[in-house]
């Protein structure tokens, strides 16, 4: 009888999470719910993660470990600044649409109130995101492309923040609106508040 891997196992107990979470929120996942979508016992499970906790640990690390390999493939084309970031919102708003059990994690009590260790890991995650935002957004500002005193750092909270709410705004109807709609809006915005006159592109 052919036998997964831990490899497999552990991306089909991460993906069943994500598809839970998605249709229960985070106080719907258990352990035995994970099991049983994935067709094994809750002992087989605990082979691989001990708790319900340890499972949301690595479904976070997971997803913006993809999330943040698919931005690297596009910082590191030869596209400009304004067409990278305009790449990274389309991605990000078509990435969160397939993985919904995402944003039902970032918003949960189970990060804000709950385990210092699980809200440590999306917090380091999330600077290394932002980072990379506002490294593309100074690349825009050295290049004369966006604004020369557009802050940085301030222009990538609002780049993330426009996201956030969109997210949640979508999430809070059952994504009866699709995150991909509000990605012309979005953009449009922010190259208002981006983009230098002087620039023509």
């Amino acid at each position: 009888m052919h036998r997964e891997t831990t490899e497999v196992r552990q991306r089909q107990i991460i993906d069943a999470s994500l598809a839970i979470i998605a249709e229960k929120g985070v106080s719907g996942l258990t352990t035995g719910e994970v099991a049983k979508r994935v067709g094994f016992s809750e002992a087989a499970l605990f082979r691989h993660f001990p708790n319900k906790l340890e499972i949301l640990k690595a479904t976070m690390i997971s997803v913006h470990e993809a999330l943040i390999n698919e931005i690297n493939i596009i910082i590191t084309a030869k596209s400009g600044p304004l067409t990278k970031l305009e790449d990274i919102l389309k991605l990000q708003l078509s990435f969160i649409e397939e993985n919904r059990g995402m944003p039902r994690i970032l918003f949960s009590d189970e990060l804000h109130l709950g385990d210092s260790e699980l809200r440590d890991t999306i917090v380091k995650r999330h600077r290394r995101y932002m980072e990379i935002i506002k490294s593309v957004i100074q690349e825009g500002i050295s290049a004369g492309i966006f604004r020369t005193d557009l802050d940085a750092g301030m222009a990538a909270r609002a780049f993330f923040g426009m996201i956030q709410m969109a997210v949640f705004n979508c999430s809070l109807t059952g994504f009866k609106t699709g995150l991909a709609d509000q990605y012309e809006p979005i953009s449009r915005f922010l190259r208002g508040c981006f983009i230098a006159r002087s620039y023509c592109g």
